[in-house]
């Protein structure tokens, strides 16, 4: 790895390690917190400094092991001399870990131009923390379903495929269950390499090839609904009583409700993958449809198969060209989450709904992130107005140990840099 590498990791995890107050004022504000909800902050930080009491002994100076190892190296009673000591230090290892995320940035634009197209649409897909979910190999290809739910990605999924495969390494095999960390892309004499730093475990993963395609998947609503404006009327209560006596079988609530306001026809998140496809449902079959083959009943024809209830259990099967069911989900309800739609449709947003001025403040500091971030919309939307709250505010969010938060005050600290509001140099000055 040209840049993402275990040891880099571990260097900004330390850089982060240990966090506290860093002015008397910022003290008192963190005690009167505890104060308020009756709890004791000296045994808090006193469990908190436990859990990392080996690590900071091995990565700290040894001027500072005195105070790690009397427990005041996060108590208030810290010399002031020593605390700006800890906390130089601590900037100088954050520094070192950011320079490295700044030239993996650079580099990336630098050789965009020779990357394939969907090598460099990988490498913006904002997969940090996307999960494996299925992993298919062929004899020189790959393909790898992440779920993208907590992750950067705008999808909920998201499935990649290598071929032409030159090479692999990786200290251990890729797993379902790994999380996607860090990515780098590059160009190799022979191909393109695609570098991943994963988690569970720890893993340098690279991999060079020929091409490389990636396709997102979405949840627009919570639940699937009819794409046909114009479909049949729902399923009278004597088309499921006909239904349910012919077929020996009664149908889940979750699937009553979706044909009592429609009898079949296109549903709007007609995606489901499978670790070698994404199937795509064409039909839901009207009541009067449904028949017993082989014992399933198909309700939902797809490009490829059929979607069929198990009449003994329930469970929802996929019925493939052989003919042979491989279960999908335990009910129509679990099944019914895990369909996904193949274009994204941008809803109205609640974190673009402006706030009134007075309560920006309380909002930017409140550590609800939803709110967070309509604070900081509403902001942006006439910075001009609101500069002495964004000079009050950058601070906490730019050296915030929560990575997340970080990331919010260093994309509108930017913003706000190119509107003019604030300048390189106050934004430099507030960085620790």
């Amino acid at each position: 790895m040209k840049f993402f590498s275990k040891k880099w990791y571990e260097t900004m995890q330390d850089a982060h390690l240990l966090t506290f107050p860093e002015s008397d004022e910022e003290w008192a504000d963190f005690i009167r917190g505890f104060e308020e909800e009756s709890e004791d902050f000296r045994a808090y930080l006193r469990g908190e400094l436990e859990s990392i009491k080996d690590r900071l002994l091995q990565i700290l100076p040894e001027t500072f092991h005195p105070y790690v190892l009397d427990g005041t190296i996060n108590q208030p009673e810290l010399p002031k001399r020593v605390r700006d000591e800890v906390l130089a230090w601590l900037k100088e290892k954050q520094e070192e870990a950011e320079k490295v995320i700044d030239a993996a940035g650079e580099y990336k634009e630098k050789i965009r131009g020779e990357l394939p197209e969907g090598l460099a649409e990988i490498a913006d897909a904002g997969l940090h923390d996307a999960q494996i979910r299925f992993i298919r190999r062929g004899e020189d290809v790959l393909r790898l379903t992440l779920d993208g739910t907590g992750s950067f990605s705008c999808g909920e999924a998201a499935v990649i495929e290598i071929s032409g495969i030159k090479e692999e390494r990786s200290e251990f095999p890729l797993a379902p269950g790994m999380y996607w960390l860090y990515e780098e892309a590059d160009v190799e004499r022979d191909g393109f390499r695609l570098g991943v730093l994963f988690d569970s475990p720890m893993t340098e993963w690279e991999i060079t090839a020929a091409d490389f395609r990636i396709r997102h998947f979405y949840r627009n609503e919570e639940h699937p609904g009819w794409a046909d404006e114009d479909g049949p009327a729902g399923a009278s209560a004597g088309e499921w009583k006909k239904a349910e006596q012919r077929l020996g079988f009664r149908f889940p609530q979750a699937f009553r409700e979706l044909m009592m306001r429609q009898n079949g026809g296109r549903i709007d998140h007609p995606f489901f993958l499978l670790p070698d496809r994404a199937v795509e449902i064409t039909r839901i079959l009207p009541l009067e449809e449904l028949a017993k083959q082989g014992g399933v009943i198909p309700f939902a024809l797809c490009d490829t198969g059929s979607v069929a209830f198990l009449p003994e259990t329930g469970q929802i099967v996929y019925v493939a060209e052989d003919g042979q069911p491989r279960p999908l989900a335990d009910s129509f309800e679990e099944w019914a989450r895990l369909l996904l739609s193949g274009e994204f449709v941008e809803a109205e947003d609640p974190l673009s709904d402006p706030l009134p001025p007075e309560e920006l403040e309380a909002a930017l500091f409140s550590g609800d992130l939803a709110l967070v971030v309509r604070a900081w919309n509403t902001i942006a939307e006439r910075p001009e107005e609101h500069v002495p709250l964004i000079k009050k505010a950058l601070p906490h969010f730019i050296n915030h140990e929560d990575m997340q938060l970080g990331q919010i005050g260093e994309l509108f600290a930017g913003h706000f840099v190119a509107e003019g509001i604030i300048t390189e140099e106050f934004l430099e000055s507030i960085k620790r």
